[in-house]
Order: structure tokens, then sequence, then C-alpha cells
């Protein structure tokens, strides 16, 4: 049998025990049983509301919602596991079953810690960088946005590039296990953005594995590496076939392939991903990223979180007599009014990407010091995600991008890809750590590049202070502000206006002076530290040891101005607030029809929670289906078409009263859920199908493009006795009956989605016709018949048995590999 070597072990538990008792602290309220105020989890729990009430009947997840933009493919709401061979219990497994928000933090600091073991590190320079990767700040803003897939990716991106090094190492079977493990979970956690930028880092390190190989003429070991991890990770892809199928095939149909673009001419276009503008609408500034050493440089997050009783606003009221509280109170309303404290391009923020003035300082000596060629790839890589960040900042390079790079069109946000230095920047400093105090002979060579750095970080650092004193700290608010200024006819109000915002401008500066002398503290403290260390005048355990918890305290501190006691609820005052019906919405609810609600007291193509109670017209989900976005970019915002409405089953509308109130208003134009028209008529193309909606009436006239003409046999017959109605709408399952004494065309109220629905009258395939651009159409015969539509998309059926196998494949592999290791340890 083979021993424990507890001496090897025990650093390893007291890295476990260091990560979970962190995460316990830090998540303090939850250990309350209260929860966050993660907004994206709520809109989710209202887009898959109607999944949810679906499954309590049926005891699964179905594959189309009715819940919002008037029914779509549900496969990126609500989705169950359809596969025995599940590697998602692994997960549950390596996160100590661990409850939100505590997980998170945990499995960061553990997949980062696998990678800094990989590289041979000393243990706690590995937990000091796992610390420094899982508390960055934009880690706590993601958990309280509620971006929880992305980070629970972010958390298995260390651990799988951990696992291809492995491989890289030479050490085959254990490295093509986890490579396949690691695969399968980070594609289960399913956020394909972090997933590309992953595959960016791994292959910026495959190549300059690939060039070391060659240069010393490893070709064998080339070949081996590279087939081992392109097997074992399509091997973990295929283990997630029926998400990733299911989610490629509904790309195709989305806004993210492409969208209708009419000029004045009605003349159209149709892009073949995401329109740039809406891409790039989340860009750094160039200046803005500087953030990564400095937080409050643009003011921090979009609100007034950094104003208090001390700032220049409440002075204001203090000056005239106020107290303490009610000045910051008027501070901060005004604050609010103003703008607040954020100042950069963003439309909104919930924070900056900060990851820490020690890690930078420590990632720029790694850069100078280490003589090791592998931190080359880190170093352009790293820039490379900065030079992405800047977006629309930086049109020349990132257009090019957009244009040329694979599938890049397909996302949006490129700040995003600051996760890319979060990770490669505390891992180059902890090789810089490792090397200074556990490998470094010449101290002489440490101390001239000790050196460099100083000068490189204090040149960093004066930079800073010229922004400080060039920026004007005026936000995309200020021509709406001094256009206010001037427009007052009362000199004093002007004044004081002006004052206030003034006020707010000296505010935003004193954030960013604040945060600047707070990072050149920690800086200072941290150069200090290496100086004292390298003249032997402290020993290594304790500069060690005071350097880990400098670095930790910055991250740490920082990130809690994000995610702190504040952000957290009862359970019941999340559901008060949240998932409690208005009296609109009970009023609604006593009607127990198939209907579609249309709301206009929220953002309504932004809201999910009108779905939690109705079938919405509205809801929140950044991949809508193509044509659905255009028919609202088209004829459902800036004039909403009624014809329009009443052609998608809008029953009620939700609007304000006189006194703000929301107040229930019947639409006695709504066509229901199916009807039959007196005539069709054909048009060229989707343009002239858009344009045919601007003042068609759906009631009496079906709107075809003539590429669907041969679906449709015969054409319709007056008949003033002719009836159609729903039987059921059960989501994948809708069926409805019809009588004529002639030939007939039915328009449906539902969503065209050619990708899994069929047709059936009396159980006979019928094509469906794409009507009125975004509805349903069949030719339906003289007579009494039965109509039925499935939904059933072969992306989700035939991939099953792939996963499954998939799946089985990577367990095998695991056992082996577990095998191999005992039977290398016994010898």
């Amino acid at each position: 049998m083979m021993k424990i070597n507890w001496s090897k072990v025990t650093p390893h538990l007291i890295a476990i025990a260091i990560f979970l008792v962190v995460a316990l602290i830090y998540c303090k309220p939850a250990l309350q049983g209260k929860v966050l105020q993660q907004g994206d989890i709520i809109h989710w729990k209202g887009m898959a509301e109607n999944s949810f009430k679906y499954k309590e009947t049926h005891g699964h997840f179905p594959l189309w919602t009715n819940g919002m933009f008037s029914g779509m493919p549900a496969f990126q709401i609500a989705q169950d596991p359809s596969n025995p061979f599940n590697l998602i219990y692994l997960h549950k497994v390596l996160s100590l079953f661990l409850g939100k928000p505590f997980q998170f933090f945990f499995l960061l600091c553990l997949g980062f810690y696998f990678l800094s073991q990989v590289y041979k590190v000393d243990y706690r320079i590995g937990i000091a960088g796992a610390l420094a990767y899982a508390y960055a700040s934009f880690s706590p803003i993601l958990v309280v946005a509620g971006h929880e897939s992305q980070v629970l990716v972010m958390a298995y991106m260390p651990a799988l590039l951990g696992a291809v090094l492995l491989v890289y190492q030479k050490k085959y079977w254990v490295g093509a296990a986890l490579t396949a493990l690691f695969t399968s979970l980070f594609i289960a956690l399913n956020h394909l953005q972090v997933t590309y930028y992953f595959l960016i880092i791994a292959c910026f390190m495959t190549l300059y594995y690939v060039i070391k190989w060659v240069r010393e003429k490893e070709y064998k070991h080339l070949i081996k590496s590279l087939v081992i991890v392109g097997i074992t990770g399509i091997i973990g892809v295929a283990s997630n076939m029926v998400i990733l199928a299911t989610t490629y095939d509904f790309s195709k149909a989305t806004m993210r392939n492409g969208v209708l673009n009419l000029d004045s001419n009605n003349t159209a276009t149709k892009t073949t991903g995401l329109p740039v503008d809406y891409a790039f609408q989340w860009s750094f500034e160039k200046p803005e990223v500087l953030s990564i050493l400095v937080p409050n440089i643009y003011g921090g997050a979009t609100g007034v979180d950094g104003i208090d009783k001390n700032s220049n606003l409440a002075k204001i009221a203090i000056n005239q007599g106020a107290s303490p509280e009610d000045a910051e109170n008027f501070a901060r309303q005004t604050g609010y009014q103003l703008g607040g404290t954020y100042w950069g391009s963003q439309i909104f923020t919930s924070g900056p990407v900060y990851l820490g003035a020690v890690i930078c300082l420590l990632f720029l000596f790694g850069v100078i010091y280490l003589k090791r060629k592998d931190k080359w790839w880190m170093l352009a890589v790293s820039i490379l995600a900065i030079m992405m960040s800047w977006g629309r900042f930086f049109p020349e390079f990132n257009n090019f991008l957009f244009n040329y790079l694979p599938l890049y069109n397909k996302f949006r946000v490129p700040t995003y890809t600051l996760i890319i230095p979060q990770l490669l920047f505390p891992l180059l400093s902890m090789l810089a750590l490792n090397q200074l105090f556990f490998i470094e002979k010449d101290k002489a060579y440490a101390w001239k590049k000790l050196k460099v750095t100083g000068i490189a970080i204090a040149g960093v650092f004066l930079i800073l202070l010229m922004l400080y004193s060039s920026f004007d700290y005026k936000g995309n608010e200020a021509s709406q502000i001094e256009s206010t200024i001037n427009q007052q006819t009362d000199k004093t109000q002007g004044s004081a206006l002006q004052s206030a915002y003034n006020a707010l401008l000296q505010d935003r500066q004193s954030l960013f002076g604040t945060d600047i002398m707070r990072s050149l503290i920690f800086v200072a403290i941290a150069f200090g530290l290496m100086w004292l260390y390298i003249k032997d005048k402290l020993k290594a355990s304790y500069a060690l040891l005071a350097i880990l918890l400098l670095s930790s305290i910055d991250i740490l501190a920082v990130g809690r101005r994000y995610l702190n006691d504040e952000k957290f609820q009862t359970k019941e005052d999340q559901q008060a607030q949240s998932f409690t019906p208005s009296a609109a919405d009970q009023q609604i609810l006593q009607d127990t029809g198939y209907y579609r609600v249309l709301n206009l007291t929220a953002d309504v193509f932004n809201d999910a929670m009108t779905s939690y109670f109705h079938n919405s017209i509205g809801g929140y989900n950044p991949a809508k289906l193509a044509i659905y976005q255009d028919l609202i970019t088209y004829q459902l915002s800036n004039k909403i078409n009624i014809n329009v409405l009443n052609m998608l089953n809008t029953k009620y509308v939700i609007n304000r009263g006189q006194q703000g109130q929301a107040e229930v208003q019947i639409n006695p134009g709504n066509l229901g859920p199916c009807w039959f028209v007196k005539q069709v008529a054909y048009v060229k193309d989707d343009a002239a199908a858009m344009r045919a909606l601007d003042n068609n009436n759906p009631a009496d006239t079906a709107i075809v493009e003539e590429a669907e003409k041969s679906k449709i046999p015969f054409a319709p017959v007056l008949d003033s006795a002719a009836s159609i109605h729903l039987i059921k709408n059960d989501n994948d399952i809708i069926t409805y009956s019809s009588k004529s004494n002639a030939n007939q065309f039915a328009v449906f109220s539902e969503i065209y989605y050619d990708r899994g629905w069929k047709a059936y009258i009396d159980d006979k395939e019928t094509p469906i016709v794409r009507t009125d651009y975004v509805l349903r159409g069949l030719a339906v015969p003289a007579g009494t018949h039965n109509i039925r539509f499935e939904f059933k998309p072969a992306s989700f059926y035939n991939s099953i048995i792939i996963a499954i196998v998939a799946s089985a494949i990577i367990w095998l592999l695991l056992v082996v590999a577990a095998f191999v290791q005992v039977k290398n340890k016994s010898k």
C-alpha cells in the first residue's frame, strides 16, 4: 500500500484551508442566510420562470420558452442534464459542495493554486497568487452582478492551463486526464467568451513551446504533446455536445450572426456578426486601463459610492448649516443627479478592473528580472488583451480584429479581455518571487534588476500624476449640464448648479488622487521589503510573508468596495422586492388564457421581470433571435406599430397612470393566438417584408416572401364561417383545431424558428411558412383538421449519445491516470 507523505500533503491542505476561511469571512452574511442582490441572477429567474413552471408539471425543462420575446429557444436559459456520466458531479466535489457565493472564490483560488503547483512554485507564494487572482476587483464585481457562469469558467481557466502544461512537461497520463476533465467542466459551465479568451492564452503558450521544442529538436515530444492535448480537448468538448450543438445551432438564428440593416432608401444589408458599435459599447479609454494599478482613476463604479460627508459636495451643504448626515444625503443625491463619480465613456460600470498595486510591481519586476523565456508570451498576450480592451478607442487595431479574427465579432464588451492579465499578472509575479526567494544566488543581479523596476514604476506614477493634473474629470453628462446652466434665467440657480458640478469634479479628482497615494504606498512598502531581503537586512521567511500579506490586503480591501455586507439582503426582502406581483400583475393573472403582455413601465427589451409573471413581448437576453431584433428595431422601438402588437397576441399593456402607478390597458385589436387571413401578399425579400409591416393590417393580409411561395399550394378563399382556435400551448407542443369550407391560410402568433419546429395537419407534416416577418403560417385545406406544432431540434437529440460516450471516456481516463500515478509512486 502506498503511504501518504504528509510533509508534501500538509502545505496543500493549509492552502485549501486558507482559501476556505477567506471565502467564508469575505462572504460572511451568506452564513446568516442572506443572499446577494445579483441583478443578472434576478433577471435570469425572470427568464427561467416559464421553464420552471413547465418542469413542475412535466418533470423536465422545455426546449422552448413562451416567457419572453414572444417565444424563443430555452437552451441558454435552463437545460436538464441528460448524461448519466455527467462530470458536473466532480465540479461539486472540487468546490467542497459549498454554496453561493463561497464556491466562486474558493474555486478561483483552487484553480490558480493548481497552476502554481504545476509551475513548482512554493506553496506560500501559490497561496498569495491564488488570492490575488480570485479577489482581483473584477471577480467580486462579476459575482455581485450575477455573472456566475463567467466566474466559474474563470475558475477553471488556470486549472485547464495547468493541465495542458502537464502534458508539455511530459506528464502525459495525468495531463491528458486532467485536460479532458477541465475542458469538460470549462465548457459545461457555459461562457463561450471566457473560453475564447482562454484559447488566446493557450495558443500563445503553445506557440512558445512549439518554438522551444523545434529549437531543441524534440520533434517526437512536440507531436505527442499536441496530439494528446488535441484529442483530450476534443473529448472534453464532446462531453458537452448537447450544450455546444444547441448553442451553435441557435447562434445561426440570433443577432450575433447578423441583423437587418435598412438605409433611407430601404436598401437592405445583412451583418455577419454583432454590429461593431454595439459590440464595442463597453470599451476602456486608453488611460482607463491604468485602473489595474489605481482603481479610482475614472471614479470607480457608476453611482455615488465614493461620495460621503467629507466630500466637496457635502461641504456645500455644511457651509449652509446642514448637519453632516444631511450634507452626505445632499451630496449623494446631487452627485447622482449630476452623473455620479464615474466619468469614463462606458454606458455604466459596476467597478474597475484592479489587479493590485503590489501585483503590478511584481509583474513588472518579473518582466525585467526573470531570465526564463516563457515570460515573453505572458507579456505579449497581456499587452494584446489591454489593446483589445480599448475597443472603440483603438479602432485601427480593434476593428481589424473584429472583422478578421475568427469568431471575435460574436462577442461584445471588450473590457472583459482584462481577465487575461488578471490571470497572467499574478502568475508571472509568483514566478518572480519564487526565483528571488528560493532559486536566486546572485543577489547583486537581483538588486540591479530591482533598481530598474523601481525606475520603471516611478515613471508610471509620474504619468499618473500628469494625468491627475491634466484630466478635466468631465464625463458624458458634461454637455447636458453645461447647456442646462447656460439656459438658466435665474443666475442664482445657475451659479448653484455650477458650484455643485465643480464640487463633483473635485470629488472625482480627489478619488483619483487618494488611490494614487494608496497604490504608491503599497508599491513602496513591497519594494522596500524586497530591498531589505536582497540586502540581507530581513530574513527570507519574514520578507516573503510580509509581501504575501501586503498583496492580499491590497487586493481584498479594494474588492470589498464592490462586494460588502451592504450587497446582501434577506431572502424575504429579495422575494418582496423582485418576485411579488404588483396590483397590475395580479389583475392580468386573473386571465388564465394564452396571451402576451407589453410592460411599458419597464425597459421593455432589457427587462426579464415581466417574464416572471407573464408571457412578455419584451425580455432580457443578449442573444435575441435576429428576426425579432429586426422587429424591435424597425417596428417596436422609436414608434410602436399597433398592428405589430396585435399580431403578437398582445392582449394587455401595462402603462403609467397619472399618479405614476402601473395601470392595465386591454388591447382591443389583439388578434389572439391564431387567425385566418383573407389574402397572402408576396414580397421580394426581408427588406420588403419589414417595410410592408409599416401599413399592413395583419388580420386581413399575410406578408410572405417570394422564397416561401412554394410552401403555399393554394390561395385562401374567403369563408366567413371558417374558424381556427388554440387548444393548448405546451411550450414544445402546440395544438389547434380548424374548420372551413374552403382552403385557408392560417397565421399563428408564434415566432418562426426553422431549426426544430415541425407542423402537422392531421399527423401529416406540412411546411411552415415564415409569415409577417417573424410569425408562422400554414396553408390549411378545407375541412375539419387537427393542427400540431412540435419542437424537436436535431441539434439537441442527435448530440446526446456523443456527450454520454465522451463523458464515459473521461471517467476512464481519470481512472487510468490515477492507476499510473499510484504505480509510479510505488516504484
